[in-house]
């Protein structure tokens, strides 16, 4: 508590001193101010950005700290469903029930035997490597542990076929025989049990922004107790050079997105003490006013899984866009409260409108 006191207070020297920055006395009586009435810490305001001058001091008392977002959570997606989203086999067969676009599922692997998509006997290496041939089409594979988040533990590679099948690593390269890559990247499956799919190969215009990471779009849906629908907020997710997956433990970053004109607006880093930018901070490609794909069939998907979804008000979607079409790579049932940073508006203007059964919030 002491050591987060501290760098708030020199966060806000320093911020202080930039434009559009309150000055540091009025930093210190707003975080005061905010600790006594709302609970929202020294930490949180930081988080969110709260130091900027253009935030009306109505908007900053709407920002809720982690522990009042998670009370929201609990009311809106009782814990028992949410465990639903954290293990990525329940998620599959939901989404494969209804027919919900994602990538190709092909094998559940574990320890204590396993099983392909198709009902076959996963037991061994020699099963993943019959069904590898018997899929000549494939030519990337990734590894998901079943329960997980953040990109822990995700492996991606691809399919070497010769006399012998190989995979090669897509982060370092490394190139292993089936038997060897099951030993050595996925542990024998002793810590987790995974899910195979295929490796998506995302639209062009993603790429762009970096081409290593599947870059998806992340989709706040909320829906009214009386079931009212509505988007409440998107933001891309890109990830840094070299990397395979986009989250910001990863070191990724996010750029608002505009939900009626489906262009990039401002990226903003999540942890909250850098400033927005418009290039990516490793190839200097260009961020800002790229129009992404596939609006209208964006919308309507997540509106779907919405519907479809037991007992939830809130949802954050990942969107993956292929050359064809979106996808729902993951539906987050309590998504990061610092999706509110991003999104450039308090968790009580973006959310609040839920419990109460109002229409949602202007979205842009």
């Amino acid at each position: 508590m002491f050591k987060s006191l501290v760098t708030s207070l020199s966060r806000s020297r320093s911020r202080s001193k930039t434009p559009g920055s309150a000055s540091f006395v009025r930093q210190l009586a707003e975080m005061t101010a905010l600790l006594l009435t709302s609970k929202l810490g020294p930490g949180n305001y930081h988080k969110y950005r709260l130091w900027q001058k253009t935030i009306p001091w109505f908007d900053k008392r709407g920002y809720w700290h982690d522990q009042k977002y998670y009370d929201f959570l609990n009311r809106v997606n009782p814990y028992s469903y949410r465990i639903m989203a954290r293990n990525k086999v329940l998620a599959k067969a939901l989404m494969r029930f209804y027919k919900i676009p994602d990538a190709e599922y092909l094998a559940y692997l574990s320890g204590h035997g396993g099983i392909s998509a198709a009902g076959a006997n996963m037991a061994s290496t020699a099963d993943l490597e019959a069904l590898l041939k018997q899929k000549s089409s494939i030519s990337r594979l990734c590894f998901k542990p079943v329960e997980g988040s953040g990109g822990e533990g995700f492996s991606a590679v691809e399919v070497i076929r010769g006399e012998q099948l190989l995979l090669r690593s897509l982060r370092g390269g490394a190139t292993h025989s089936v038997s060897d890559f099951i030993a050595l990247e996925l542990d024998a499956c002793r810590a987790s049990d995974y899910i195979v799919e295929e490796y998506l190969e995302q639209h062009s215009s993603l790429a762009a922004f970096n081409p290593s990471s599947l870059n998806t779009l992340r989709v706040w849906v909320g829906k009214s107790r009386s079931g009212q629908i509505q988007i409440i907020g998107m933001y891309l997710r890109v990830g840094r050079a070299g990397s395979l997956v986009d989250n910001r433990l990863a070191g990724g970053f996010c750029v608002k997105v505009d939900p009626d004109t489906f262009t990039t607006l401002v990226a903003v880093p999540q942890d909250g003490a850098g400033d927005p930018f418009t290039h990516h901070p490793d190839s200097n490609a260009e961020l800002l006013e790229k129009k992404l794909p596939f609006r209208s069939e964006v919308v309507s998907l997540s509106e779907h899984v919405m519907r479809i979804l037991p007992s939830t008000q809130f949802v954050g979607l990942d969107v993956a866009f292929t050359r064809d079409r979106p996808v729902i790579i993951e539906f987050n049932l309590a998504p990061s409260p610092t999706g509110a940073c991003v999104l450039g508006k308090s968790h009580e203007a973006l959310l609040g409108w839920i419990e109460r059964d109002e229409s949602g919030p202007s979205v842009n």
